[in-house]
Parts: structure tokens; sequence; C-alpha cells
């Protein structure tokens, strides 16, 4: 298919001008007037309502025993985002989307460089304002990922330990585009999932072929050291020949065999929209070969998620042995206004021993666009998208608490502490 055609044999990467970039991000910043505002947002859109008394959430068999709530909603000092351009822990005008990753086992490579995030930047959006002179015309817009150590401590204030630049950037497992004047394609969305049976990280991330129009596929990276940008491998598509956007991966190792090979069955979960519409089931025995089972997820009719669903970061077990897993919604683009913004997040329980089925479900978001970085009423130079939170990262903390990992109107990394209460 057209993704693996674009992503073919490693060389190595490279290297960008600091200097350029920053002469680029000095202009970006100073002709603010090209920025454009969205007609449909207003202020009083903040705070979403509810409740919905259209979900279906109550007839799910554990919808009562679960409930979810937001313990910090900001751990960042003075309510900042965890990655900005703003607050110079990025080079680049936009860092959005974050995996997060813990650190290779004691005593293998890498193990001394500790946890980490994997960042989806652009350099700039040719949709809001001029991108000339910028040092990568071919993944400006779709996109690249960079690879940052962090601490992100449970009682604590996290934060990255570097600044997201350039130097950071890696193709996992392939050639970058090939250098050019126009948009060719780039990397969105990384989901991270680690599989302590092998000590492998699984890395999924989407191949935005010309701004994910015409093609966006999901493709499958691995290796034993992230911070290695040459350990990784590229195993090609998910599911090829299939527009899909984004897949979250749960290894079942502990689990009882199929029937058919006697091997743990395991599953992927994956997006089949550029927004959001439905998530689809995948199901594998090796955990890089995949085969599309059916539906997983759909839109609730009249419920805060009615606009359609797409996928988060991998499902994480609970003390109770059920799964939790967070997903997100897209109100759609152009964004129009909506009281729950362009994008928001909510979370769904699935079952310990059969994790196609889903035993609870929010019945209002989670996590909406309520932060001043978060809201971006003037799209440009300074922000790309109105009223946006999208997960695709999510790090355990002991005791049922978690850290969302999130993007922030398509401009900066957020994290969130939530913890799952359990009658």
């Amino acid at each position: 298919i057209l993704s693996q055609f674009l992503c073919r044999a490693r060389v190595t990467i490279e290297a960008v001008s600091t200097m350029m970039l920053g002469l680029g991000l000095f202009l970006a910043s100073a002709v603010i007037a090209a920025a454009v505002a969205d007609p449909g947002w207003t202020a009083a859109q903040e705070q979403p309502p509810g409740p919905w008394p259209n979900c279906t959430a109550g007839v799910l068999p554990k919808q009562a025993v679960y409930s979810v709530v937001v313990t910090r909603r900001d751990p960042v000092p003075d309510n900042a985002a965890l990655i900005s351009h703003v607050n110079h822990t990025s080079t680049f005008n936009f860092s959005f989307t974050t995996a997060w990753f813990p650190a290779p086992p004691t005593g293998s490579n890498g193990s001394d460089l500790g946890e980490g995030l994997v960042v989806r930047v652009v350099e700039c959006n040719p949709d809001h304002h001029s991108c000339v002179g910028v040092p990568h015309p071919e993944w400006t817009n779709a996109g690249a990922l960079a690879i940052v150590r962090a601490d992100l401590p449970a009682d604590g204030t996290p934060k990255t330990l570097g600044v997201v630049s350039p130097s950071n950037i890696v193709w996992p497992g392939c050639d970058g585009p090939a250098p050019s004047t126009a948009a060719e394609w780039g990397a969105a969305d990384p989901r991270l999932t680690y599989r302590p049976k092998t000590e492998t990280y699984y890395l999924t991330w989407d191949n935005c072929t010309r701004n994910c129009e015409p093609e966006r596929s999901t493709l499958l990276s691995t290796t034993t050291n992230p911070h290695d940008p040459d350990s990784w491998t590229l195993h090609g598509a998910v599911l090829p020949g299939k527009y899909t956007g984004g897949a979250a991966l749960l290894f079942r190792d502990d689990a009882v065999g199929d029937g058919n090979t006697g091997g743990p069955q395991h599953y992927a979960f994956v997006s089949d929209s550029n927004t959001a519409g439905s998530i689809i089931l995948a199901t594998s025995d090796n955990g890089l070969a995949w085969t599309e089972a059916g539906i997983f997820m759909v839109a609730r009719a009249g419920c805060w998620d009615e606009a359609g669903v797409a996928v988060g970061p991998h499902p994480v077990r609970l003390s109770s042995g059920d799964y939790l897993m967070i997903y997100n919604i897209d109100t759609g683009f152009p964004y129009r206004g909506d009281p729950l913004g362009r994008c928001a997040i909510g979370w769904a329980i699935l079952d310990k021993d059969d994790p196609t089925k889903i035993v609870a479900r929010s019945d209002g978001p989670l996590l909406t666009a309520d932060l001043p970085w978060e809201e971006c009423p003037v799209k440009g130079y300074t922000c790309q998208e109105t009223r946006v939170v999208f997960s695709t990262g999510m790090k355990p903390l002991g005791n049922d608490a978690f850290y969302v990992i999130y993007g922030g109107a398509d401009t900066d990394v957020g994290i969130a502490e939530i913890k799952v209460m359990i009658k």
C-alpha cells in the first residue's frame, strides 16, 4: 500500500538546523494577523451541559460499580501545559498527541534513561497561516514523532527531562519523507504499549499522507529500547489496505489460549476515521499480524459521544481485574461550535475475562477543553484547533490512579490525574 511504499528502509535522519527553525518560529509569532477566528466558538460554551439522559450506559452490567473522577486537572504549576512552545519545553510551534512509555527493564539498554514520551510535532499549519520557509515542507503539517525523557511522579510535579526539538525526531524503523517543497506525508498520533513477557515496546502511529487525504494508515513498529532511534523495526500496517486513524493494543499473555493455536488472544482497538467514527476490533496471536473482527464501539445517539468515537491509549488493568479504556470524541471539522468543544475524553470499562465486552461506560465527558491553552478562540501561529482535548497516552500511578496525557488545542501537551472508583 502507499504508506508502506513511502516508509522504506532505515537511513540516518537528516539533521535539522535549529537556527533555521528558531528563525521560522520568530517570524511565525510576528504574523498573528494571519490568524483565523472561529465564528462558532463562544466562551459561554466552556462548560458542557449534562446529564445526558439518552446515554444507554445504565444497562451495562457494572455501570453502578465504576465511576471515574479527575483528582488533579492540571498538576503542572500555574495551570500550564506539560509541553509547549510557550513555556520553552518544545521548539516546535505545535506539540500535541503524546504516548507514554515505562523505563526499559533494569540492566537492559536504556534503563538508565527512565520513562519517556513519544510526541507528535508539527512545524506549521498552512490551513491557518503562511508556512513559507519552514525547514520541512514535506511533513510540516502532517507531523513527525519526537521522543523525550520524562519524569512523571505520582506525588509531585510532572515534567520532561529535556526540550522537544529536531534532534529528538524519530521515524520508527523507516526513512522519513524525502525532502520536498510540497506536503508529502508525516507521522501522526502515537500510541504505545509495553509487553512485559517479551520486554518489547509496540508503537502504533499513523502515516498521514498529504494531511491524511487520500490516505491514513496505522502502522506498527517495535523496539526493546524506545530511547534508541536506530532500534526500531517497522512491521507494516495494522490493517493493511484499510483507512484507519490509530490503534491501541491490549496484550493478554496471562489469558487462556483461543482454542485454535493454543496461544493467547491479543486485541487491537482501531479507529476507522480521520476524526471520529467507530472503533474496530482486531485480534492476533503474536501481536504483529492482526485480523479484523468486527465493530467494538460505536457512538450513542442522544448521548455526549453521539458525534463519533476514536480510540485513546491502550487499556490498563485495574485492581478489580477489569480494564480501563480511555476514548475520545470529535464533533467534526471544521469546528462550528459545540457545548463539548471539538474533542473531549471519556472512559469505558472492559471485562477482565473478555475484554471485547464493555461492562461500564461514561455517561458524560471525563475531560473537556476548559483551560485557556486548550481553547484556542483564534486559530493561527499560536494554536491550531478550537477547544480540543484528545488523549493517546496514559500512565498507571497505582491504586487505580492514572495520568491521562493529551493534546490540547492540537498545540500543547497536557496531563491530568484521574482515579477509578470501584464499589
